[in-house]
């Protein structure tokens, strides 16, 4: 068995630097911590781990190697599925035929044919994606753990300081590439095609022969349904590259996690930080920013080891240290939100909804807009997607926030501590939210499900919805001379139509009014800043009285650990309090807090310090 050698480093200076500064500054508020904890610690100590030869690898079943199979055995067999309806299509077209032939959609094809010509794709597809979104969750979720794990562990901005969840969704393959995060790289690129890009290529691959625009000459006709060769292959090459980012992901998959069970919230974190020296390393950061976090973390690496972070190998004044720009005398008061959850992007989003909400029937009902959609079928369901990834974004907002609000109102119950929505699969979140009276939590993640449901509506509206505005919808004249106009000239009949239209406007009402009220009830600043990272939350308890409680608790579940903090019988706050070394300081902690945390409010320049000798005092804001 292997000891954990602790190795002091020599003070110096870089002497690439001919001033002979900066020295290697010791963290002055961390080794006063460690002194009263009667400890002899050295904030620039490295200490080094053996190989741990029974490294644990827990990770939820979306993670587990039979899932992505099964996600890459679907997108391949997809593919190769729309390459053969081509084949197919190409060859109908050459005996003057097509997949479906018909004179009048409502009484030609059979309700089966239509539903899976015109819902039954986009359902397919839009339903791979929210596999494949249960994946990407969980793979940026525990990424930064996996860095830990390695056998050097990883620098604090590769893991400590890294957050997927509230980034924007195009932009984290290309963060993760930076990071060499390979895994969440492909699953977020394979996240994106198979939800986003797949469905509006598909709808756009479906066409009719002749043209739409020729069936008013001729409604009594005969019209084919075929398989555009250019827009299928794009198709197929899309589900295709997600089929080879699922063998890739396999492959980066085989690394172990290092984790004995699912770190969910607050208290799993807490329990994983009480056996080593790691929370030394947040002293002074309760306020501060994510760049001030890393401006204090980055000379050090950090290792997940036995279950437990620790501090790792000290990084000295090398490149390897050097990241953001030094933000300590920042004074300017910045919103801690997510940008999601700020009014900056809430009021665009909400008048975005509003705006497409018109520009529906627009499209739908003007005859010039509606050349657009029958040139361009596929541009509805483009920003429907796009309307559903902002969607997203504000939605793991909202799970990710939760707990810190309702910390924040204090007397929060022990489960809030254990409380992670985060990972939680899509069409389970409104009912386990609803269940733990979650209420907001439950609107917005039932609105992630009807984003779903209107992308899949609104595939099917390439259509001339002036012929459904007479309800003697049958193809007779229409008073101006044109014939037909009715259901002989149209791929739709009345009844779709309506449903669809009337279903996607009260799908976009929905989202709209929930979307407002998630900025009327969450858009105030009750944190010091998002909780997004690893490092936040650690910086967030790291002098809360109620550490003591978690002292090996590492190995417990999440379950175990609830029904743990419930026998307890505490309460926990968000705010101010008294610490563990006797200063003021604002976290996460047991009832009862001194005060409530306030946005812009330091209530310890209103406290007494002392100056000196204890007879001497003097107050911290004269």
């Amino acid at each position: 068995m292997g000891r954990i050698v602790a190795v002091e480093e020599s003070l110096g200076f870089d002497v690439s630097n001919f001033d002979g500064n900066p020295y290697e500054a010791r963290n002055i508020l961390g080794a006063t911590a460690a002194a009263q904890a009667g400890q002899k610690h050295g904030a620039n100590k490295s200490y080094y781990f053996p190989p741990d030869p029974e490294k644990p690898s827990w990770r939820p079943m979306s993670m587990e190697w039979w899932y992505i199979l099964t996600l890459t055995m679907i997108a391949l067999g997809l593919g190769g599925y729309q390459e053969y309806l081509c084949q197919y299509s190409i060859q109908q077209k050459a005996k003057g035929s097509g997949l479906i032939e018909f004179h009048s959609v409502a009484e030609d094809v059979s309700v089966a044919d239509y539903f899976l010509w015109k819902y039954a794709p986009t359902m397919i597809l839009v339903t791979y994606g929210v596999m494949w979104q249960i994946s990407d969750f969980e793979v940026k979720r525990l990424e930064p753990y996996y860095q830990l794990s390695q056998p050097k562990g990883a620098t604090a901005a590769e893991s400590l300081n890294i957050d997927y969840l509230t980034f924007f969704s195009y932009l984290i393959p290309f963060k993760a590439l930076r990071f060499k995060h390979w895994a969440v790289a492909l699953s977020s690129t394979a996240t994106l095609f198979a939800g986003s890009l797949t469905p509006v290529l598909q709808s756009a691959s479906i066409i009719t022969f002749p043209p739409k625009r020729e069936w008013e000459q001729d409604p009594n006709g005969k019209k084919f349904l075929l398989v555009d060769p250019a827009w299928s292959r794009a198709t197929s090459a899309a589900l295709y590259c997600v089929g080879i980012c699922g063998i890739m992901l396999m492959w980066q998959l085989r690394r172990k996690s290092g984790l004995l069970s699912d770190p969910k919230g607050i208290a799993g974190i807490a329990a994983m930080a009480t056996r080593s020296h790691i929370l030394q390393d947040f002293q002074g950061l309760d306020t501060k920013s994510h760049n001030a976090i890393h401006q204090q973390l980055k000379h050090r690496r950090y290792i997940l080891h036995k279950s437990s972070l620790w501090q790792g190998e000290y990084i000295r004044n090398t490149a390897a240290a050097r990241g953001a720009d030094d933000v300590a005398g920042n004074k300017k008061l910045r919103n801690p939100h997510p940008r999601m959850l700020t009014l900056q992007a809430g009021v665009p989003y909400i008048v975005s909804l509003l705006i497409f909400a018109g520009l529906l029937p627009v499209f739908i009902f003007n005859e010039r807009a509606n050349k657009v959609t029958d040139a361009a079928p596929w541009l509805l369901v483009l920003l429907a997607t796009g309307l559903k990834l902002l969607w997203s974004t504000l939605e793991c907002d909202v799970r990710m926030v939760e707990p810190f609000y309702i910390l924040s109102e204090r007397q929060a119950p022990a489960k809030t501590l254990t409380m992670d929505y985060t990972g939680t699969m899509p069409g389970w979140l409104p009912i386990k939210a609803a269940i733990g009276r979650n209420f907001l939590v439950a609107l917005v993640g039932l609105g992630a499900i009807l984003t779903e449901v209107m992308t899949v509506c609104v595939s099917s509206f390439g259509v001339d919805g002036r012929k459904f505005l007479r309800f003697d919808f049958n193809g007779a004249d229409d008073g101006d001379g044109n014939r037909g106009g009715g259901q002989k000239s149209s791929d739709e009949t009345f009844k779709s139509f309506w449903i669809s239209f009337i279903l996607v406007q009260l799908i976009l009402l929905y989202l709209a009014v929930v979307a407002g009220s998630v900025y009327a009830r969450r858009r105030h600043r009750f944190y010091p800043r998002q909780p997004g990272t690893i490092a936040s939350v650690l910086a967030y308890i790291h002098q809360s009285r109620m550490l003591m409680t978690f002292v090996g608790c590492e190995r417990l579940t999440s379950s175990e650990m609830t029904k743990f903090l419930e026998k307890g019988g505490k309460r926990y706050a968000l705010g101010w309090f008294d610490g563990r070394d006797g200063a003021y300081h604002c976290g996460i902690d047991e009832e009862p807090i001194d005060r409530r945390y306030e946005f812009g409010v330091d209530p310890r320049s209103e406290r007494i310090k002392v100056v000196g000798t204890w007879e001497h005092f003097e107050t911290a804001g004269v």
